[in-house]
């Protein structure tokens, strides 16, 4: 199935959530901004006119170190873990692109390992263990779990495996963060052959499925007054970043006040306008809206071309794929659309490099 009828299928499934909490809990989450929702519109079809242009019609125009520069400016952006994995992204189009002797790709792949299982082990020394500890996941230190789920999606696109990815989701459990697990799994499910397909959805989706729940349970733990069931639950959060992001596009139209994307602390920056101090998502459609306006439709065709130019290289459609889903709840931010671009640029590169290998044997 092609990248753009995935994510249509993702994007329909939130929005339509989203509109069901936005109905459900309509005291708490106010009134349906119809604009919100024709911007919301507008974008999803630009985002896919992107992605398919270039299938219809070849555009001329040279954008590989437009991906690249956006990468960089992006990710560079999202502070250390930004260049961090700024760095992995870069090693991942060395080896795809065969610059390295083998010994080389062993070597980075076994400290890719190293990463998704250390990562998290110092956070738990630490005592940042949020599923004992529902609290200590909005500690700094849960960056640390992050950056484990990224490298073990890095790994899974690189070449699947069913070790890393129990690896991946056991630590997933334990910190209680859905996105984490949803990445790691996305990932395999996007790169495995289809033979794994079945094992992999057999122990996938109950793991989960768990994670699932122990976010569930951990809210609850930490807020005493939460009363919503686990279904409810669900379309209250979709509801409530939709929410969100329906409060940046009446902030920011029409032209925009840009301050998100290049911000390595986007969420808390959402959350301040609302006078919190937590995380708040704010979907697909909030920062394109509240930094760019109007503007940011175009935004949206960036992105849908990306993610076509990444389907020409099957481990960086995986990456480009399941990050781009990802961000259908939380938003775009430094550290997501900078592995987009990235994922875009080598996949880009790849591809001419093959062309020109075969042109030469030809």
């Amino acid at each position: 199935m092609k990248s753009d009828k995935i994510f249509a299928l993702f994007l329909a499934s939130y929005i339509s959530l989203a509109l069901l909490g936005k109905f459900a809990f309509r005291s708490y989450l106010d009134e349906l901004n119809l604009g919100a929702l024709l911007y919301a519109l507008m974008f999803s079809l630009m985002l896919f006119l992107g992605y398919n242009v270039e299938k219809k019609f070849n555009l001329p125009f040279e954008r590989t170190y437009v991906y690249l520069t956006l990468s960089i400016l992006v990710s560079s952006a999202a502070g250390i873990l930004g260049v961090v994995v700024a760095l992995a992204v870069l090693l991942l189009g060395m080896l795809i692109l065969r610059r390295t002797s083998y010994k080389y790709y062993k070597y980075a792949y076994y400290v890719g390992i190293a990463l998704v299982v250390a990562l998290p082990l110092l956070a738990m020394f630490k005592g940042v263990i949020p599923i004992l500890n529902p609290q200590t996941r909005y500690s700094d230190l849960k960056d640390l779990y992050l950056a484990s789920a990224i490298f073990a999606s890095f790994l899974l696109a690189y070449k699947p495996s069913l070790i890393i990815f129990l690896l991946g989701e056991a630590f997933a459990v334990v910190s209680t963060f859905r996105s984490n697990a949803l990445m790691i799994f996305l990932t395999y499910l996007f790169r495995a052959e289809k033979k794994e397909l079945k094992r992999l959805l057999i122990i996938g989706v109950p793991l989960v499925g768990l994670v699932f729940l122990v976010r569930f349970y951990a809210t609850k733990s930490v807020y005493s007054v939460w009363k919503l069931g686990f279904a409810q639950s669900l379309a209250y959060r979709a509801g409530f970043s939709y929410m969100v992001y329906e409060k940046l596009f009446s902030l920011a139209m029409p032209v925009g006040n840009f301050g998100l994307l290049l911000n390595p602390n986007a969420r808390e920056y959402v959350a301040a306008l609302f006078g919190k101090t937590d995380n708040y998502t704010y979907t697909i459609f909030g920062q394109p809206a509240y930094d760019l306006g109007i503007f940011g439709l175009f935004e949206a065709f960036i992105v849908g071309l990306a993610l076509s130019d990444s389907e020409k290289s099957s481990m960086f459609k995986a990456l480009s794929l399941t990050f781009l889903i990802l961000a259908i709840e939380t938003g775009f931010d430094a550290l997501n659309f900078g592995i987009l671009m990235g994922s875009a640029y080598f996949a880009l590169l790849a591809n001419k490099n093959v062309a020109n290998l075969g042109g030469k044997m030809g």
